[in-house]
């Protein structure tokens, strides 16, 4: 039998490093350009590279093994695995450069993720993707023919396995590394990623949901019951009798942050969201429940809260509830719409509202003359079909506005009046490598140019608007879903910048019908809308709401606001003083890790009180607690029956 010419022994350790060398570079660039880096990158780049070095050993392992039987054979296969897990790796390293965090199944089972992808590639992605294919092509090859050229060392089956095993604790072994989630290669974080929410109990119900409707005879502490509202005289009311539109109007990824309104400071950025946050009732502080468009919605038609690694609306669409659809129905509301311009199945959005009389308008129903970008039709476009919509609906009506042009890879459609031109520290993107601005930016200045145009495509809405016959009769509700992951003109987030910029939001009430009067502090949520709509016409709150009247002066007690952050599995709470932020270990049981409060004011996250305020951080980890144990209860339950 003739001599093996690359014996397995060989290859194993010349691609071991080629490996090492493609990990460290993945991962220098998520820590030059990621908006939420490692505070420990040292310890962060160890883990990273223990992870790749399991992975391609246990693949070298598995070669030895089927060496065999085909010493051809075996070696193909270690080249495919080194060049599947670099590209893993790299693909890794893209979504946490985007996003901040590891993927979330949120993010793909609303559609397959070919459209998925397709619908987010923007020129430099495929560059990348392209430069990375090339890289791990070349080393693949250049190890390879120095293996077969005897230039390398050998590394056997036995130590192997034992180095191996060495690299896949280090990997795994809970040790303290800030944000390691980011850094463990994905094959192994997806090996070690246990389901830890929303697990269907004994009757075959989801716990969590169930735990927050009020017709599922929810037994837990949270939301604490309360007594039918009783508003305070200084509360605006409207006209006796008078059944009102409502037209909320969702801004895809559009955040707070960089609003004049809301104190941006970015001169010509926002200029028609501006003035109608004068015009109406502004919310100053408002957070997104969660970091998915779903949760804007079923917030503001049932005042949910997120509900944590799980998304109602996708994983049981036909799943009772009473909220907005049901009361105003039963009230005398006559109409119900939701229009988006892009796809109606995204999120199962279809199976959602169909059953809840709603009629359902998407892309599909568009001119295929309309300008489009990626992800669907341009905002205008939206606008102008949703005049014509709400034209022929029945008074009363409610109808929700969802847009998309502010999403990744942010296009600007070609029907803009106007451009937006973003300031240096945008365009240049932050790491400054000639002629390579975008290939490595943040995309900042894209992201800026698409929320102008956002902006521009509300104020022709609202000018048209303002001469259709209905429109004194309607109220206005407009918000940004959730924030993005982008950084801000000042570069890199700090941990807290990053949650706010993941949830603060832009919210207003707009009406003829309400008085002018002051801005709403907050800290307020999207789930806060529908017991303030509800109490402003007069209906009653379910007690399964547990948001609070923002327009009620004296219903403004400072409870907590609670958002949930797929991200990195943190949950927060807001008050008038403090944000606290925790991170939820994976249970069960339920435990809080990496605990830290801030001053609400401090919205650059300088300064953690959590050992100077033990008591505010002991009272909101506990009610969080209360919140959060209704949808780890039957995993807790489970595993101690195990026991």
């Amino acid at each position: 039998m003739p001599k093996e010419k690359t014996p397995i022994a060989a290859l194993a350790p010349a691609l071991l490093a080629a490996a090492a060398l493609f990990g460290l570079l993945a991962r220098l660039r998520v820590l030059l350009v990621s908006p939420l880096p490692s505070d420990q990158p040292l310890r962060w780049l160890a883990v990273g590279l223990a992870g790749d070095l399991a992975v391609i050993g246990g693949a070298g392992l598995a070669a030895s093994l089927l060496g065999t039987l085909s010493p051809r054979l075996a070696r193909v296969f270690l080249a495919a695995a080194f060049l599947l897990s670099g590209l893993a790796v790299f693909t890794f390293s893209e979504l946490l450069v985007y996003f901040g965090h590891p993927p979330r199944r949120g993010d793909f089972a609303p559609a397959s993720l070919g459209r998925f992808a397709a619908a987010s590639l923007d020129p430099g992605a495929i560059l990348r993707f392209a430069l990375a294919l090339l890289l791990l092509g070349s080393l693949a090859l250049l190890v390879s023919r120095g293996a077969a050229r005897g230039r390398f060392g050998t590394l056997r089956p036995f130590p192997l396995a034992v180095a191996t095993a060495i690299l896949l604790t280090l990997a795994l072994a809970p040790l303290p590394v800030h944000l390691r989630r980011t850094a463990v290669h994905p094959l192994l974080l997806a090996l070690n990623v246990r389901g830890t929410a929303l697990v269907p109990d004994d009757d075959g119900k989801l716990a969590g949901f169930r735990a927050l409707d009020p017709r599922g005879g929810a037994t837990l502490p949270f939301p604490p019951p309360r007594p039918a509202a009783v508003r305070s005289p200084e509360a605006p009311r409207l006209p006796a009798g008078l059944k009102p539109n409502i037209v909320f109007i969702l801004l895809e990824g559009v955040r707070s942050r960089e609003l004049g309104a809301w104190g941006g400071g970015i001169p010509g950025l926002s200029p028609n969201l501006d003035a109608l946050a004068k015009e109406g009732r502004r919310v100053d502080r408002a957070y997104s429940p969660g970091t998915h468009t779903p949760e804007g919605e079923l917030a503001f038609w049932y005042g949910m809260m997120a509900t944590p690694q799980a998304l109602i609306m996708t994983d049981r669409p036909d799943l009772p509830r009473d909220g907005l659809p049901e009361i105003l129905r039963a009230a005398g509301w006559r109409s119900f719409l939701w229009i988006h311009n892009g796809d109606e199945t995204f999120y199962r959005r279809d199976r959602f509202y169909s059953p809840r009389g709603f009629t359902l308008i998407d892309g599909r129903d568009f001119s295929p003359g309309d300008p489009r970008t990626n992800w669907g039709y341009s905002d205008k476009a939206l606008m102008r079909r949703s005049l014509k919509a709400l034209e022929s609906l029945t008074e009363p009506f409610a109808a929700m506005i969802l847009t998309v042009s502010n999403h990744h890879p942010f296009q600007v459609p070609s029907d803009a009046a106007t451009s937006f031109d973003p300031p240096v520290p945008a365009r240049a993107g932050f790491l400054k490598i000639a002629g390579l601005p975008q290939l490595l930016g943040l995309h900042t200045g894209g992201m800026l140019r698409t929320i102008h145009y956002t902006d521009e495509a509300v104020g022709d809405f609202f000018a048209a608007a303002r001469e259709r016959d209905w429109y004194g009769r309607t109220l206005f509700v407009v918000a940004g879903d959730h924030g993005l992951p982008i950084a801000p003109l000042t570069g890199s987030p700090t941990p807290h910048e990053f949650h706010e910029l993941r949830h603060r939001v832009p919210l207003l009430l707009f009406s003829r019908l309400l008085p002018p009067g002051e801005a709403v502090p907050g800290p307020a949520s999207l789930y806060d809308v529908a017991p303030t709509l509800l109490a402003l016409s007069g209906l009653p709150v379910p007690p399964g709401m547990p948001g609070r009247d923002l327009l009620d002066p004296g219903g403004t007690a400072d409870e907590p606001v609670f958002v949930w952050n797929d991200d990195g599995r943190v949950v927060t709470a807001a008050t008038s003083r403090f944000v606290w932020h925790a991170t939820v270990d994976e249970g069960p049981p339920l435990r809080f890790a990496e605990e830290a409060l801030f001053a609400a004011g401090d919205g650059a996250g300088t300064t953690d009180l959590a050992t100077r305020e033990p008591g505010v951080l002991t009272a909101l980890r506990e009610k969080a607690r209360a919140w959060l144990s209704g949808y780890f209860a039957s995993l807790e339950k489970r595993a101690s029956a195990r026991d």
